[in-house]
Parts: structure tokens; sequence; C-alpha cells
């Protein structure tokens, strides 16, 4: 399975399956509807709730902590502070933390003017897929 952009890892199969299952029947959408590249927010139709579901899910399906991950740190930002924040947009700092695990963020014009929105629309199950992988990984080095 190939992702979209060449500077991250290629996601194995196993862990797409197991994200595909996860994501359809919180989302209650057909697994044929969930591709690589389906924007959660966007594509899928997914909340903050669907989310919190989806990691529960996903720690089940595949024996690992993902509540510690890039996706705890996402929801903990903290809009209103500097760090984060200059001029309604994402700090550079922020965006790059970001790029580890994100790879619709290669596809946005400019990464200087990024809003809480778009990145939350730019949460794909290539970026899940990332994240289960990495902690599956961790965990057979353990």
């Amino acid at each position: 399975m190939s992702t979209a952009t060449s500077t991250t890892p290629t996601v194995r199969d196993d862990v797409f399956e197991a994200v595909r299952v996860c994501v359809a029947e919180s989302l209650m959408v057909e697994p044929a509807q969930v591709a690589l590249g389906s924007r959660l927010v966007d594509d899928l139709g997914a909340d903050s709730l669907d989310f919190v579901d989806i990691v529960f899910q996903l720690e089940r399906a595949l024996d690992v902590q993902v509540r510690g991950s890039e996706f705890e740190w996402l929801t903990r930002l903290d809009f209103s502070s500097p760090e984060v924040m200059q001029g309604g947009f994402l700090t550079d700092a922020v965006v790059a933390r970001l790029a580890t695990w994100l790879p619709a963020l290669s596809t946005v014009e400019d990464r200087s003017k990024i809003t809480p929105r778009m990145l939350f629309s730019l949460i794909t199950v290539e970026a899940m897929c990332l994240v289960a992988q990495r902690r599956l990984d961790e965990k057979a080095t353990a």
C-alpha cells in the first residue's frame, strides 16, 4: 500500500485493513468507502466523539496504546497560546511537529496559513494508520 508522499513511511496492508474496519464501524460507513486518503471529517463525516471511538477501537483491534499518541497531543493543543497560534494560524513549530504524522499537510500550498479548522480536515485514514503502525513498531521493539 503506497502513501501520498515519498517522505512518509509506507502503510502496511494489515494496519490499513484494521484501521479501515475500525473507521467504518465507528462512522457506520461501508469499508469500501474508507480509502487511505479519506479525510475523516470532510469525506467521512467524523466528529470529535468519533475520533475517540476510533482510537478506542484501534487500541482493541491492534492491542496497542494509541491514546498517548499524536492524537492526544493534537486534541490538547491550546489554540489561544502564542506558541500554537499567531495571527490566526498555527505556528511553524506546530506545523513541523504535525508534518511527521499528517501526510495531507504536504498538499497545503501555504503551510504558514493553516487554521485549526484546516488542521482537523487534514486528518486522513493514512494518518491514523501511521500512528497505529508506529505504536505497533514500538511495541515490537520493546
